[in-house]
């Protein structure tokens, strides 16, 4: 489990597009991909794209065009403000 908290913040970490739109939906809650868009200033395809890899890899998931992040999710966030 360790590793995959470390190579899912690398994931994460390794671009400040998917750090934001993580924190967004850990500070704001579950959000539709065009309101993450909007609060980050990223173009809705990125967003987009973005959203389905961290689908990809169990960080996040969408019910009836809602993101919200999973545990692994949630977990990445709350690390990401640790090193803050």
């Amino acid at each position: 489990m360790a590793e995959d908290l470390a190579g899912n913040m690398g994931f994460v970490m390794g671009n400040k597009h998917r750090e934001r739109v993580v924190q967004v939906l850990g500070s704001k809650g579950n959000l539709s991909a065009e309101k993450v868009a909007k609060f980050e200033h990223i173009p809705a395809p990125a967003v987009k794209k973005i959203l389905a890899e961290l689908a990809e890899r169990g960080l996040a998931f969408v019910s009836d065009d809602v993101w919200c992040l999973t545990e692994a999710g949630q977990e990445i966030e709350r690390e990401m403000k640790k090193r803050a």
